[in-house]
């Protein structure tokens, strides 16, 4: 009997991951649903950014870092909002400038990379309508990071990563060499990203917002066509969407609180079982579960035009998918950065 107990619990050790993601998200989406923060789908996706598959805990000292650190890149763009917006010769070029570094200073983790240059180019954008607003926006990311920070350090205080054996974490340290060409990575970033960005700065088009954002997430796997990934991720954000829409169904019929709660959390067990999976496709359902999330936010904050909005969003996600799936197929069949092909 003490045997199979104990077979239980080692078990229940190997799906902490999953446990501990489910955990924080559903936390996340409904404590900044319920306490009314604004864009509480905000919390939720980046409680993910820090809690997803290979993630371990920050310690205090980079969580005290990281949004101060974003505090100082958002203030960057918020000077650039207002003071340069009217001066597109030379705001583009340095929206051009942040986009390649952020693809080319690797040592910097991914999440701030991809923070930062949410920030620098959303910021001036949104700019444009009115000063204020990129202060606002810079605001309401700062206090969304806080508690999804606060949210993943008392995940993984209830659901701790297994110790690592002091040999295995030498090998882990030893990084591989990089197989790409970093600034031939970076370029291809720009290529992609940035004629978008264009087009939304010459023709003020904030009605897409949700295109550029996601246009800039996906943008940062430069290898998101490869393997028919890019087909999978539409399929894999229809399939967000699809229960986004169910569940926005569903709490038409049932419009309980707690039901919107176990919602979260069904759905939740299913995208982190996939995503922590040893599926080939696993790392798509992270992009898939984002779409869901931001669906839930609309939903938590919208009345009666939230079945319409819903549906304008999937629209908006499916453009940014398309269009960086085709853009990035193109820019890498006469810039492959990939050492091995180069040397070929």
């Amino acid at each position: 009997m003490s045997d199979k107990i104990k077979t239980y619990f080692a078990d229940l050790r190997n799906e902490y991951p999953v446990l501990r993601s489910v955990f924080a998200v559903t936390l996340a989406l409904v404590y900044a649903t319920t306490v009314g923060y604004p864009a509480p789908h905000l919390t939720a996706i980046l409680t993910m950014m820090f809690i997803g598959p290979g993630k371990q805990a920050l310690g205090l000292k980079k969580e005290i870092i990281v949004p101060f650190l974003i505090y100082v890149l958002g203030s960057i763009g918020v000077f650039l909002g207002n003071r340069l917006i009217d001066y597109p010769l030379v705001i583009l070029p340095l929206l051009a400038l942040s986009i390649f570094w952020s693809f080319k200073l690797v040592k910097i983790p991914a999440p701030i990379r991809l923070v930062f240059l949410m920030l620098i180019v959303l910021i001036p954008f949104n700019s444009i309508t009115a000063n204020a607003i990129g202060g606002i926006i810079l605001q309401v990311l700062l206090l969304n990071l806080i508690i999804a920070l606060i949210i993943v350090k008392i995940a993984f205080a209830l659901f701790p990563d297994k110790p690592v054996s002091t040999n295995l974490a030498k090998k882990k340290s030893a990084a591989p060499p990089n197989p790409l060409d970093m600034n031939k990575v970076a370029f291809n970033g720009v290529l992609v990203i940035f004629p978008l960005v264009v087009i939304f700065y010459l023709f003020n088009a904030t009605v897409g917002t949700l295109t550029l954002v996601f246009t800039i997430i996906l943008g940062f796997d430069p290898f998101v066509y490869q393997s028919k990934k890019g087909l999978v991720i539409i399929v894999a954000n229809i399939l967000g969407g699809f229960f986004g829409v169910l569940a926005f169904q569903l709490l038409i019929i049932v419009p309980a609180y707690l039901f919107y709660i176990f919602l979260v959390l069904s759905v939740a067990f299913f995208f982190m079982i996939n995503l922590f999976s040893t599926k080939k496709i696993a790392p798509v359902f992270a992009t898939s579960f984002n779409t869901f999330i931001v669906i839930m936010g609309i939903i938590s904050t919208s009345t009666s035009g939230a079945g319409s909005e819903v549906w304008n969003r999937l629209l908006q996600i499916g453009i940014a998918i398309v269009y960086t799936t085709l853009a990035y197929v193109v820019v890498t069949a006469f810039n492959n950065p990939k050492i091995s092909a180069i040397e070929e």
